[in-house]
């Protein structure tokens, strides 16, 4: 059964919507495969876990299609790709199954908070060191037998390059599927320009990860 992917939004948890990414469907629309792009309430007005929240309830109403999920998402919508991933779907609702989500494919992803406490990207989110391990997915149980993407722009800073290495050397060591990429001469922001991009090796390995 083809999957369904899902594009979640970046902006550090407390900027833009769904609106703002709705060409990075583009892509995969021009092969026929459907894309959800969820928004959320952002920090201040509500906390990271809360956002976490948000897409579990966002997912847990999408599979009600009855189709496995592709979570895809740029930055703090890779982290929230992962959140997903790496949820424990039964024990958040028994009538879900376990791999609810199949795969993940985060691009430009925050997978550890505890380095933002002292940035001011931090005045938003109020974290301290406790709560931002607690929401950092890189310290949850991996989801074995999953997929994991994670992708960087080769022109992003060492500090993006740092995380997604670490959660694919992490995870691959408990039985998840992990690749790391570099999309060349990108930066933070271009980085997700490929999806809009139906001929992209980008597009073509998200829809490889909706028919596993």
């Amino acid at each position: 059964m083809t999957g369904l992917v899902v594009f979640i939004h970046g902006g550090y948890w407390q900027a833009l919507d769904g609106s703002s990414s709705s060409h990075c469907a583009r892509g995969l629309n021009g092969h026929g495969i459907s894309v959800a792009v969820p928004s959320y309430d952002l920090c201040p007005n509500v906390s990271v876990g809360d956002i976490i929240a948000e897409m579990r309830a966002a997912s847990r109403e999408l599979a009600k299609l009855g189709r496995p999920l592709v979570m895809s998402g740029h930055s703090a919508g890779g982290h929230l790709a992962a959140c997903m991933l790496a949820t424990d779907w039964p024990a958040y609702d028994a009538s879900l199954p376990k791999n609810l989500v199949k795969a993940a494919y985060a691009i430009s992803g925050l997978f550890e908070l505890e380095p933002l406490v002292g940035t001011s990207i931090n005045k938003a989110l109020g974290l301290d060191r406790a709560a931002a391990r607690a929401v950092s997915p890189l310290f949850w149980k991996a989801p074995a037998g999953a997929t994991l993407d994670a992708v960087v722009g080769g022109n992003e800073s060492s500090e993006y390059h740092r995380q997604s290495r670490t959660i694919v050397d992490a995870w691959s060591k408990a039985d998840v599927a992990t690749q790391f990429g570099v999309v060349l001469d990108a930066n933070h922001f271009t980085a997700i320009a490929p999806l809009a991009d139906p001929g992209s090796a980008m597009v073509a390995r998200l829809k490889q990860l909706t028919q596993i």
